[in-house]
């Protein structure tokens, strides 16, 4: 049992540290987040989707690689694959056969858009944020299923604590490092000169809808749109940062949600919706609204 002296030992900062991830909350955040996870998953699932055939590259595309080519080639797996997501989501959604409801979701996901990518001559990182999140939130029903079971068996689910800390943040991490890892991948592969406002600019001008508001400030002027190219490769750099403190998780939450809303207005990519939202909910103070208060650091006079 965590005691507020065995967190307060100063001399067993692994138990005050493991004590504080372990801090519980009421479900219902976890809970609309995953149900918000799994809506995703299916609306994904259902949605018609290019799959054709071609050359391979010799380069490994996705986790699934090694698949026989007569599954990755074949449409009909690749509907079999989507059914049992869809099956598999639905189960999960109303917490029933966890926590293997959960990892066939989560494993079918990633499968299915491997499929999609493994047949495709290009494609976009779109749904690794959804992946890992179901990931994150498979592993919450993984350990704490039997205390879900018993609290819904006495029809107390909503009010009994079995949210972890970790949980969160687990989450928060992982969309910091996934868009930090973004900017110092277009540093590492592009150097510095990345943010010079004319790469945006073609793009804008050859996949992007110019019609827009902000497409035609992007078109304008190549130095305001290098200022604004820069500023996102620095905002999605930094966003790993987002970890330490509210505040910093708040600046770089506001950062990124301009980001999206210049990506999602001026080139309307499918899938970068998903991100958004989820950026949104636990990089803005959602969580507060809501009523989930977690603090990012542990401090001495309470868990």
């Amino acid at each position: 049992m965590n005691t507020p002296q065995a967190f307060d030992n100063p001399r067993r900062p692994g138990l005050r540290w493991s004590n504080w991830l372990t801090k519980l909350a009421l479900p219902a955040f976890g809970q609309y987040v995953t149900w918000l996870l799994l809506v995703f998953t299916i609306v994904l699932a259902v949605t018609p989707i290019e799959f054709a055939t071609g050359d391979r590259s010799a380069q490994a595309a996705t986790i699934f690689t090694w698949l026989p080519l007569v599954l990755l080639n074949s449409p009909t797996f690749f509907t079999s694959v989507r059914v049992f997501l869809v099956l598999s989501a639905l189960l999960w959604a109303m917490r029933i056969a966890v926590p293997i409801s959960c990892w066939m979701t989560t494993v079918l996901f990633a499968l299915m858009w491997s499929l999609r990518m493994e047949n495709l001559t290009n494609g976009a990182h779109i749904f690794n944020v959804t992946n890992m999140l179901l990931l994150i939130h498979a592993l919450w029903f993984q350990f704490y299923s039997t205390d879900m079971k018993k609290a819904a068996q006495a029809n107390q689910f909503w009010l009994t604590p079995t949210y972890p800390r970790w949980v969160f943040l687990l989450s928060v991490f992982y969309l910091g490092w996934f868009h930090s890892l973004a900017g110092f991948t277009k540093l590492y592969k592009t150097g510095l000169g990345w943010g010079n406002g004319v790469s945006l600019q073609l793009w804008t001008e050859v996949f992007g809808e110019t019609g827009s508001p902000f497409a035609q400030i992007v078109l304008y002027d190549s130095r305001l749109t290098a200022w604004l190219q820069t500023g996102a490769l620095v905002i999605e750099c930094f966003s790993i940062l987002c970890i330490f403190h509210w505040t910093i998780r708040y600046a770089v939450g506001v950062g990124l949600i301009g980001f999206y809303i210049g990506v999602l207005t001026t080139f309307v990519t499918f899938g970068f919706h998903f991100n958004a939202i989820l950026v949104a909910i636990f990089l803005l103070p959602v969580d507060r609204w809501v009523g989930l208060k977690f603090q990012f650091t542990p401090s001495t006079s309470s868990p």
